[in-house]
């Protein structure tokens, strides 16, 4: 028995070489987990820059992807209630009593 016992879909962004040009391509997989709102103390703890949009917390039993901002790296998006939050940030938990992780996701889109 896991702590977290919802499997979870998610897509992980791979970049491949198509005659010298880069093509980026979802690839669907899933995780054991959870998705939760944020609480007003989880929003303190989200790096400052990232734009103001709908927020989630997201625990896992693997690691994902996480987006870098200002740059071309995304975040593996977790797909929830009909709708796609990219990983943002992550805090490790890996203390071998449950290790998980704990990411931030924002708000993408509508599925």
């Amino acid at each position: 028995m896991t702590l977290f016992g919802k499997t979870i879909n998610y897509e992980q962004i791979t970049t491949t070489f198509v005659k010298g040009v880069a093509t980026k391509t979802p690839v669907s997989s899933t995780f054991n987990g959870t998705v939760q709102p944020m609480t007003g103390k989880d929003l303190e703890l989200v790096e400052v820059g990232r734009e103001d949009r709908g927020k989630v917390k997201i625990y896992s039993d693997i690691r994902l992807n996480v987006g870098i901002a200002g740059s071309d790296k995304s975040g593996d998006v977790v797909e929830w209630q009909g709708e796609k939050w990219e990983i943002i940030q992550e805090m490790k938990f890996q203390n071998n009593l449950i290790n998980h992780y704990k990411y931030f996701g924002e708000f993408r889109e509508r599925i």
